[in-house]
């Protein structure tokens, strides 16, 4: 099976860790899969070109060592290959993505997954911003967005992954100006509010170690759809409460929070704003960022026994905004 496979790696992936655990990591996965080949990226997006020239050379399972980003930026391609599986190697700050279907983030129980094969294909979001791009886990904006893409440059000190997200949030929660949007949801009526402050919309229910969208992956898995939470009003100390309140999933009780599910998004703003896919920005420009359901986007490695458990009450989701 290893002649199949193709490892990409992202060196700077978990603050840099990966790249400078390198020599360490590659010996483990040769005892499990030979002599495999993998390349580095170099810079943003790499791992798009990469990809596709793999597949081109008849690369049948494509290998991400990185986070979220490197995943994600992977699955982009993989959208057009439904055949081909990807294997996700833990290595990032956070790995949302893995954790929402339980990939192992012990190394060699990682590669004992992907030795085994199982796979399942899964749905994705169509984001259409300034770009298209397809996101497998979450998308945010507001002063979420904000927060995150700040990621990429800020607090480059912290090395903890939940620290420097919640270090980032804090601060971009006092920055963030709310503004007016409009949100359109399927064939529903458009809703407008005049002071926006963040949303997420995804497949887990787990987002940089915040609860957002309790009992979400069994709801999306049975529904086929997305979940949705915004958050509307919120300024200086309830800011901050809403932040609180999303490590335990409580702030589903706080006026001023909407859930809800669909399967497409259309949400237009007086100003643009940031919109990230699994860290990876797709909108600084646009005032209107369209999200789509996309049903068995992607074929992905996963444990077989894999259980999405139903611990809240579905009912949180169709309250009125």
């Amino acid at each position: 099976m290893g002649s199949e496979m193709f490892l990409i790696v992202n060196p700077i992936a978990g603050s840099g860790r990966t790249g400078k655990k390198l020599n360490k990591i590659l010996p483990v996965v040769k005892e499990y899969f030979g002599e495999i080949e993998y390349e580095l990226t170099q810079g943003p997006r790499d791992e798009i070109s990469i990809a596709e020239k793999a597949i081109n050379d008849g690369y049948k399972v494509l290998i991400s060592l990185g986070g979220d980003g490197t995943a994600s930026n992977i699955g982009d391609v993989l959208t057009e290959h439904p055949t081909v599986k990807l294997g996700m190697l833990a290595g990032g700050s956070m790995n949302d993505w893995g954790r929402t279907h339980s990939v192992p983030l012990d190394l060699k129980s990682n590669l004992e997954m992907i030795q085994e094969g199982y796979s399942e294909t899964f749905p994705a979001m169509k984001c259409t911003g300034d770009r298209v791009r397809y996101a497998f886990d979450h998308v945010d904006g507001g002063f979420v967005a904000e927060a995150g893409a700040a990621a990429q440059h800020e607090a480059k000190w912290i090395k903890s992954g939940v620290l420097k997200y919640t270090y980032l949030a804090l601060k971009y929660v006092i920055k963030f100006k709310n503004t007016p949007v409009k949100i359109k949801i399927d064939d529903k009526d458009t809703v407008s509010i005049d002071d926006f402050s963040a949303s997420v919309f995804g497949f887990g229910d787990d987002i940089g170690g915040f609860r957002i969208l309790p009992g979400n992956t069994h709801y999306c898995r049975r529904n086929n759809d997305i979940g949705f939470v915004f958050a509307r009003g919120l300024k200086g100390i309830r800011r901050i409460m809403l932040l609180l309140k999303t490590f335990s999933g409580k702030h589903v009780e706080m006026k001023g929070v909407w859930l809800t599910r669909g399967n497409e998004l259309i949400i237009e703003s007086e100003r643009p704003l940031i919109w990230e896919a699994e860290g990876e920005v797709f909108n600084e420009r646009e005032l209107k960022v369209n999200i789509e359901y996309v049903k068995d986007a992607i074929n992905l490695i996963v444990p077989q026994e894999r259980n999405y458990p139903d611990e809240s009450n579905e009912s949180i989701y169709y309250k009125e905004l």
